[in-house]
């Protein structure tokens, strides 16, 4: 049962406070999502309801992406400059940046380069002390190569650090800029060592964001209180708790009841009820997100190319952006969205190239123009060359609950299963918990997955190294298990050129060797949706990932 919150409610809002902090109960959001947080600790994971409930809560980073030009702007570091060989980066930090206080941490002095230093080498330093805490993972770090890519993150003086590559990456900033390069206290971190306990650092998080963690029941909410020293402008909330409410439906229950002031990824067929209703607002941004169906190419039969060609020609995706999304979607004929290259960046010193919205992504080299009775006849000559006339058993997994590139994976599993039907694929749903289904994909053993990528930075190669790549194999997310050595070159080669032209021909013949492979069968492309109460002002739903409460405000 989870009607309780509501009813206590303000026993929530005043744990913890004392009769002179009698205001705590004032100005403060409650926003609904859709599950737990993996951890409080942006770099450990890679799970869009972890990042919208820490990334931009709780810490903040060297740099930032401006949300309308993607630019990379200041944030922690005021300035920067970077070597003509593009192999050292030097960073001037912010003056007088105070982290969080809390119950279980006093911190004595404000942000210093030895905290870049710690919460750098802590991902690629084996023998680091918190390198093995929470489990050693870092997939975002480890899908970029950044334990080859960083050589050294050196202190030049208190307020000044340095990273020296071992080779040129034209994304280094963007990644910097990214939700998960969050910066931590040393002291904090030493704190711990030295009580030892330093599994606290990724569970009691210390950031230097605009506001810090008091108190978690895990899957029912998190209480977040104002950082009172919060270095930029910050919000006029007191108190920000997270409901964690996994189905869409009792989310919009409680929004239309006043039960929550904002709720996150309203489902599609709610849009309309949203739009019409008086009190409520809808908030939108671009789809830089990719929804996929990934055959496990290292498992018979889908290690046939000829099984994922049938497959591939009977998928019906308008069908399923009309049924799951409600048309508000776009078909995906390629892995990278359109959206993507729309917005090329103000290039701000530094600033990676962006990519104009005239770019040729590459196409399907499947006929798509085919009618459905060519399309299927040519799936089952496929199937019966690849000895497969009668068809085959398939299981199909997909994370519980909705996601930004997918509201419901369950019913595109059941469309899934009524038009791979002709073929003879008997087809089994199964919905897994985000853990477990990481862990599954670990394993190898699954036969396909319903998944996606939602960008974490304005460039292709988070896209497709994050789901295509060798080395992405080992860190969860790429559940096709595809490894193509001339796919990861052309990657590569992407990064180390800085002439735009020759970056877009470079992730062109990515795309086509994936696409030529049948490495990923792209499905939609959708929004990010936020809906709130017009009581609410200055919620932002970031482009590339994450909810920001900054300058959130409650009338």
């Amino acid at each position: 049962m989870r009607l309780w919150l509501w009813a206590l409610l303000p026993t929530l809002l005043l744990a913890g406070c004392n009769e002179k902090d009698a205001n705590l109960a004032h100005n403060s959001l409650l926003y609904c999502t859709a599950s737990s947080p993996l951890s409080f600790n942006p770099q450990l994971v890679i799970s869009t309801e972890t990042l919208d409930a820490t990334a931009h809560q709780i810490y903040d980073r060297l740099l930032a992406l401006d949300p309308v030009s993607q630019a990379v702007v200041p944030a922690l570091a005021s300035q920067w400059q970077r070597s003509e060989d593009g192999l050292r980066y030097r960073f001037r930090l912010q003056p007088n940046i105070r982290f969080h206080h809390t119950d279980g941490f006093s911190p004595t002095r404000a942000l210093t380069a030895d905290d870049v230093v710690f919460s750098f080498t802590r991902i690629t330093d084996s023998q680091h002390p918190y390198h093995q805490i929470s489990g050693g993972r870092y997939p975002f770090f480890n899908a970029i190569n950044w334990a080859q890519l960083v050589q050294q993150v050196r202190a030049i003086d208190e307020h000044e650090v340095e990273f020296v590559l071992n080779y040129a990456d034209a994304d280094f900033l963007y990644y910097l800029a990214s939700d998960y390069a969050v910066i931590l206290s040393a002291e904090y971190g030493a704190q711990l060592l030295a009580a030892n306990t330093p599994q606290l650092l990724d569970q009691k998080p210390i950031g230097t964001g605009p506001f810090f963690l008091s108190f978690y029941r895990p899957d029912e909410f998190i209480r977040y209180l104002r950082h009172p020293h919060y270095w930029q402008t910050g919000s006029n909330l007191n108190q920000l708790v997270f409901d964690i409410t996994p189905r869409s439906s009792k989310r919009l229950a409680k929004l239309l009841a006043g039960e929550c002031d904002a709720m996150a990824n309203p489902a599609a067929s709610q849009l309309d009820v949203i739009q019409n209703h008086t009190d409520l607002a809808l908030s939108a941004a671009a789809g830089i997100n990719t929804s996929v169906l990934a055959l496990n190419t290292q498992k018979p039969p889908f290690n046939d190319i000829r099984v994922r060609k049938a497959i591939s020609l009977v998928i019906n995706k308008d069908n399923i952006v009309q049924a799951v999304y409600f048309g508000r979607a776009t078909q995906a004929d390629s892995l990278l969205p359109p959206a993507l290259w729309q917005q090329p960046a103000q290039a701000a010193e530094d600033t990676p190239p962006a990519f104009p919205s005239e770019m040729q992504t590459t196409e399907n080299h499947f006929d798509r123009h085919h009618d459905y009775e060519q399309n299927l006849a040519m799936a089952r000559q496929l199937m019966a060359e690849a000895g497969l006339s009668a068809g085959v058993k398939m299981t199909i997994l997909m994370p519980a609950g909705s996601r930004t590139y997918n509201p419901d994976g369950l019913k595109t599993g059941q469309l899934l299963q009524q038009q791979l039907a002709p073929l003879g694929i008997k087809l089994t749903l199964r919905a897994l918990d985000e853990q477990i289904l990481f862990t599954t994909l670990l394993t190898g053993q699954h036969d396909a997955v319903l998944t996606g990528w939602s960008a974490d930075i304005p460039s292709p190669d988070n896209i497709l190294r994050n789901l295509l790549s060798c080395r992405a194999i080992s860190a969860g997310t790429n559940a096709s298990r595809w490894c193509n050595s001339a796919f990861d070159a052309e990657l590569n080669l992407a990064l180390v050129d800085t002439e735009l032209a020759h970056r877009q021909a470079y992730y062109q013949a990515a795309q086509y060797l994936a696409d030529l492979d049948v490495a990923l069968i792209p499905l939609a492309h959708s929004q990010r949706r936020l809906s709130y109460r017009r009581s609410v002002s200055g919620l932002q739903l970031l482009p590339y990932g994450g909810v920001n409460f900054q300058l959130s405000e409650k009338e």
